[in-house]
């Protein structure tokens, strides 16, 4: 049986699977299908695999709902970070992911903070799922010509 937390952020909701005692250990697309699934499974926008790491605290992969990589989510990794601050008693983390080491932290409102590096704004930096015409985008909307 695996365990597993769930967690919230603005609106986003996420399974937790701590495998940091096994790095070798994988998510088939299968199964984060049926994980992510509302209806059949518990249900969540992203599954994060919580692995240990040399270079940091943790590393967190991200998976889509469909069993893809992502290689960010800030308000996932908001989630974890406070997880782990709690259990490891430190109010400053840095957790590695495909996107580079994230550093999070808790700040003086006791929310949590996280540095998910520079903004990529050029379309060509930006992962897209298949090739899109960015410039000439179609907004229908009612009542508007």
């Amino acid at each position: 049986m695996n365990k597993f937390a769930k967690m919230h952020g603005l609106g986003n909701d996420f399974v937790i699977l701590d495998w940091r005692d096994d790095r070798r250990r994988k998510v088939p697309e299968a199964a984060a299908r049926r994980l992510a699934d509302r209806r059949l499974g518990i249900g969540c926008d992203q599954i994060l695999v919580l692995r240990a790491c040399d270079t940091a605290d943790l590393r967190m992969d991200i998976l889509n709902q469909d069993g893809s990589p992502s290689g960010a989510c800030g308000n996932g990794t908001r989630c974890v970070a406070d997880m782990m601050m709690h259990e490891l008693q430190q109010d400053r983390i840095e957790i590695e992911t495909d996107g580079g080491i994230l550093t999070a932290w808790r700040a003086a409102d006791g929310e949590i903070a996280v540095d998910m590096g520079p903004v990529k704004t050029n379309w060509q930096d930006v992962p897209l799922a298949s090739a899109a015409d960015t410039l000439h985008v179609p907004l229908d909307m009612a009542g508007l010509d």
